[in-house]
This record gives C-alpha cells, sequence and structure tokens, in this order.
C-alpha cells in the first residue's frame, strides 16, 4: 500500500486522537511536560480562550529554559491582532510568520499558505493532524465550539521526520520582533513501538505530488474498502478516477464530507461530482454534528492517513501540507472503527438527491466546480 517504500520509518508508536476533546488536553500536556524545546506550526493560531491557554503554557515553558518555536500563516491567522505575536515574542518564544501579507503584492503572496498543523516536543513525539489553536477546534470543555476533527500522535523516528519540516517552514519564514533564530539539530529518536509510518508533506509547486501519489497508489491497491472523511472534498482528475475505479472492481469506496461547513462553496461545488461518483458505486455522506474539519483516510485496515491535507486544488498546488501515513493493521482497526460510528451520525447522499435539486441550484455547482482551482 506504500507508493516508497524507502521513506517508511520503523519503530513508532502512534495514537489516535479522535476529537478535540483527546487532541487539546494531549497536546497542552505534552508542552507542559517539555524538558528541552516545543516546536508549533499551526495555520490559525487565535488570540481567544485556545489560543490564550497555548500562549500562558508557552510563556510558562520559556520561564523554564525551555525553546520555545512557533511558525503561523499570515493568512490563517489575519484576524489574530499582530500584538499577540509581539507579546509572545516579548516573552521569549520565537515566533515567525509565514509568508506576511503585502497587500500591493501579486494574488500569489496570497495563494501560497502554510496550511500544516504540528506540534513537536523534545525530538521524542509530535502530533499530526488538522486542529488549529482557535475556538472552533477547541472542545466545548475549554469553552470552544467543537468542530469535528482529528490527530495523530506519534513517537519514534517518524517525529524526527516532522521535525525536519518544521525546520524547512522556519527558514522560509519571517522573525517577529527579533533576529531570526537557527534550526536546532534534529536528532533521531530511538524507537518507541513497532508501528510503520512515513511522513508526507506538500510544500506547493515544488512538491506537489507527494500526498496526491501516497493516496491514488493506496487507492489502487485497495481490495476491501476505502474510506475517507475530508472536509473539503474537490479531488483532482487523477484522484478522482482512481475512486470510480476502485468502486467499479467491487471495492465498499466511502466518503464522510460536511453538511455544516465554513467553506459553503466547496461544498456547493463538490456536489457537482456526487452524480458520477454514485453511479459509479462510491457511497456519499454527510455528516450531519458540528462542522467537519477531518482529513483522514483508511484503506483495508492496512493503510491510514491522518493530517492537514484536503482533497482540493489549493492543498494539492499551492499549501504547505503534511499527513502521517501509518502502515499498521491495530491502527487501521480504530480508524475504520472511528469512520463507521461517525457512519451514524451521517446521512447517505442518493442518487435522486442529486437529480431533484433545484436547477439554480445545479447550475451553481457547475459553475463552481469549474473555478475549483481557485476555492
Amino acid at each position: 500500500y506504500c507508493v516508497s517504500p524507502q521513506d517508511v520509518l520503523e519503530g513508532n508508536e502512534v495514537e489516535l486522537l479522535k476529537g478535540g476533546e483527546e487532541a487539546f488536553p494531549a497536546m497542552l500536556s505534552a508542552i507542559a511536560g517539555a524538558r528541552r524545546y516545543v516546536l508549533l506550526e499551526f495555520y490559525s493560531f487565535s488570540d481567544d480562550s485556545a489560543g490564550r491557554a497555548f500562549a500562558e503554557i508557552l510563556r510558562r515553558k520559556v520561564r523554564e529554559g525551555v525553546k520555545v518555536f512557533l511558525v503561523y500563516d499570515s493568512v490563517g491567522s489575519i484576524l489574530t491582532d499582530r500584538g499577540f505575536f509581539r507579546a509572545l515574542a516579548a516573552a521569549g518564544v520565537s515566533v515567525a510568520e509565514f509568508r506576511p501579507v503585502i497587500y500591493w503584492k501579486p494574488y500569489w503572496n496570497w495563494i501560497k499558505r502554510d496550511h500544516r498543523k504540528t506540534v513537536c516536543v523534545d525530538g521524542g513525539c509530535a502530533f499530526v493532524g488538522g486542529f488549529n489553536i482557535t475556538e472552533s477546534d477547541a472542545p466545548l470543555s475549554m469553552g470552544g465550539r467543537g468542530w469535528k476533527d482529528t490527530q495523530a500522535r506519534v513517537c519514534g523516528p517518524a517525529a524526527a521526520g516532522i521535525e525536519k519540516i518544521f525546520w524547512e517552514a522556519w527558514t522560509a519564514s519571517t522573525p517577529v520582533d527579533a533576529p531570526a533564530q537557527a534550526p536546532l539539530p534534529v536528532k533521531e529518536p530511538a524507537a518507541a513501538g513497532s508501528r510503520a509510518a512515513s511522513v508526507v508533506s506538500a510544500n506547493g509547486i515544488r512538491n506537489v505530488r507527494s500526498i496526491r501519489h501516497a493516496y491514488r497508489y493506496a487507492i489502487d491497491m485497495a481490495r476491501e474498502y476505502i474510506y475517507i472523511t475530508n472536509a473539503y472534498f474537490l479531488p483532482d482528475k487523477l484522484v478522482l478516477r482512481r475512486l470510480v475505479r476502485a468502486a467499479q472492481r467491487g471495492v465498499d469506496v466511502r466518503i464522510i464530507g460536511p453538511r455544516e461547513t465554513d467553506h459553503p462553496y466547496v461544498r456547493w461545488a463538490s456536489w457537482a461530482i456526487f452524480g458520477r461518483l454514485i453511479k459509479s458505486g462510491v457511497k456519499i455522506y454527510e455528516w450531519q454534528g458540528p462542522i467537519l474539519h477531518s482529513k483522514t483516510a483508511v484503506i483495508d485496515g492496512v493503510w491510514s492517513s491522518v493530517g492537514s491535507h484536503n482533497l482540493d486544488h489549493r492543498s494539492l498546488s499551492y499549501n504547505l501540507e503534511l499527513n502521517l501515513n501509518v502502515y499498521d493493521r491495530p491502527f487501521g482497526t480504530a480508524m475504520a472503527r472511528a469512520f463507521r460510528e461517525d457512519l451514524h451520525d451521517s446521512r447517505l447522499i442518493t442518487l435522486e438527491d442529486v437529480r431533484r435539486r433545484p436547477l439554480t441550484a445545479k447550475a451553481a455547482s457547475r459553475l463552481l466546480y469549474l473555478f475549483r482551482s481557485w476555492l
């Protein structure tokens, strides 16, 4: 199921964190236990109850002598007052902004963004997933809105791979109110478990294909089932054809997308391809709970993927993204179980649902789909 076996790292322990109630306490606990350094890379880092909770613990770790580095994306965090980040920098946190927005520069300056969401602690463990540090992502117990998302905690050699990618983003970002800090040396951690995993990333145009190729190859190898949960499901034609062919050869292909979403135009564009998928045997579901923000997949209980990569053109061609692919049956079984549980709170979309949509809605979906590269 792995397109690049040479990139697989053995000896990892990987834990599935199914929602904010599991992920946020786990991240905060890991940061609180840091003794040497903490690395954070987030698309959105807000000055709200969630952001302030993380900011407070980061300041405390600096006072304890722990080195703390934070990369945030300029567009993703555009609503956060820059004084919030300057205060962190004044407290001793090394802060950098990825591609600061300059309003008179061309549109390209806006669209290439750092969409990753990672935390690395002491070179031994890391967190990868779709959670930003905002009230929307935070669980209800922290005063958040409880968006549905997924994260993985990995300890072992894969954590070093995630650190290396963090430092690439760090060197490409602009320091906030302080001279640039040199990257810390990345040490290969000892084995922490028995699971095989690979770290796959996208860096915009230069490395556009790695995550897509991993998806494509695993889909081609599928024999039993393909379960995908994705917040913004607008796959390119290559992945779309693979899903159709998999369903036609008898693979159980199921996709959960959102009913409520923070980007409704993407959902509308997705409806333009639902008819073709359903006719081919793919089952499409709409999640009925809080806003769905997950980006996960599991194939045959062997190949699993958790990360920041959406199946859309923006993630494919423009954004910095990072996924953890896990090749392990126990982890894959946990992923498949979580997906099947989510089906209970999802509604199956039928071909009749597609056909009976108003003509204006169908036309709007077709038009938006034509411009999917810009959504």
